[in-house]
Formats: C-alpha cells, structure tokens, sequence
C-alpha cells in the first residue's frame, strides 16, 4: 500500500524541524562560552605565526556560538590537562579533536562531530618500508603525548617485548606538530596521528611525508562536557545536528581540506 503524505503529517514535521531550530539556538550558558583546546594539531587547531587560533575546531566553536548569538572563548589548555580543566570548571566544554572513548565518557559525556582514521605518517618513499604496526619494531616513534596515541603505542610496545621481539624507542612531545618536526630532520622513523594532520602535513612540506600505513578502524572526535550540564549537552547535540543539517560542518571541513565525508 502507497503511504500517503497529508497535511497532518507536514505540520507535525514542520514543528519538529522547528524544535531541532530552537533548540539549536537556545543559549545554554550565559555571556560568552569558554572551550578548552589544545591548539598544536593541524587541521584541527593550531595558531598562526601572529598566535591566533586557527583550525577546523576553532570555526566550529566559532560557528555554535554564532547559533547560541554568543561569542566562544578559546582556554588554551595542554592536550593532558583538557578534561582536568574540564572538570575543574576551566571551561564550559573541551573542543580539541579528542576522541571519544568509554574509560572518557565514564567522567564526562560527549557529543561526537567527526568520523576519522589514524595514520602512521613516515617520511617519503618511507626508507624503513614501514607497511603497518608491525613493521615498528626497532625503529624510533614519535608521537603526542598524553592522547590515545601514546597509549597505543605504549601497549604495542610491551606486546612486542612480551613476544620476545625487538621494541621501538617511543619519543613523546608536547604537541602533534612537536612530533612531526622530529620526522622531519631524520630523528623519527615513523609519528602515529591521525589522518587530518598527516594529509595537513603533506601538504605543508610536499614532498616530506607520506602515510604509509591507515588503520582500519575509525575513530570519532568529541566535544565533552560535564554530566550536571544537561542543557549543554541537549544544546550542543541539538547545534551539531543543525550544522550538519544546513551544510556548515561541511563547508569548514571544505575549507581545511578535510573529507567532507568525515562530517556527515
């Protein structure tokens, strides 16, 4: 049987795409909102040479408060203190491409905005013939610390020694680009990130870098917020829903030469 469409129908589907509106511009706190972030991981956030934050998190932000008709707040937060200073009310929410994951949303609840893979990104022509994981053993591993990343690798590096294979000296830095600058000048062999930063840094030193090796399984970035600020949170998965929706997530993506499939 043809499903008809009337006007009851239409109405009611108007005042949910109404409520979705509203709720996307209904401010959830007062003034302006203050987000922490971490700006040294290119697309995602960084700075320029005159230190204004620049980056597709930041035009997000940007673009909530624009819906919320406030203006958003940058707490400039090193990657290991985002959700400490979260939780010692630094700031409304943590805005810095950190993935959600269940030992985070066990303390803090988050609305996710971006699909994304990571990346062993390897010098080009990749000298070591780093084809995946594996092929780590004996090398030198840069990478940021205090993220998943370092975790990973801190956990395949214990697997390896428990096997009786060869490790990898692992090399933490402050920041994604502190990391990349080691492979640059020879001192790392390979940095583990993600697939924005290796494709940003491609394309910032051509011919530098290549991604030898793109892990199958995606993660999602997150914007956290404590779990007593229900209204933040309803707010904030109403306005990345209407971002989403009216082409914005898309057009920011565009524009820091992200897939703009990863905002879908």
């Amino acid at each position: 049987m043809r499903r008809c469409v009337g006007p009851v129908t239409l109405v009611l589907a108007a005042v949910a795409l109404a409520a979705v509106g509203n709720s996307a511009a209904r401010s959830p706190v007062e003034g302006s909102f203050k987000y922490c972030s971490d700006p040294t991981f290119p697309p995602m956030e960084s700075t320029t040479p005159a230190g204004t934050p620049t980056g597709f998190d930041i035009d997000m932000a940007n673009a909530i408060a624009k819906l919320w008709k406030m203006k958003a707040s940058l707490v400039q937060t090193a990657f290991p203190g985002l959700l400490p200073g979260l939780a010692s009310k630094k700031c409304h929410m943590v805005i810095s491409a950190i993935f959600i994951t269940p030992d985070r949303v066990k303390r803090f609840p988050a609305v996710g905005y971006m699909k994304t893979h990571r990346a062993l990104v390897v010098q080009a022509g990749n000298p070591k013939r780093i084809k995946g994981p594996n092929d780590l053993t004996g090398k030198v591993v840069a990478v940021q610390a205090g993220t998943k990343y370092e975790e990973y690798l801190t956990a395949l590096n214990g697997r390896f020694k428990s096997a009786g294979r060869a490790g990898f000296t692992l090399q933490s830095y402050p920041g994604d680009t502190d990391a990349m600058a080691q492979l640059l000048i020879g001192r790392a062999d390979a940095v583990l990130t993600q697939d924005t930063s290796g494709a940003f840094q491609k394309k910032r030193h051509p011919g530098e870098f290549e991604i030898a090796y793109l892990f199958p399984e995606t993660d999602t970035f997150g914007i956290y917020y404590r779990r007593s600020d229900r209204e933040l949170g309803t707010a904030l998965r109403a306005a990345i829903r209407k971002l989403k929706q009216n082409g914005t997530l898309r057009k920011i993506a565009a524009r820091h030469q992200i897939p703009v499939t990863d905002v879908k």
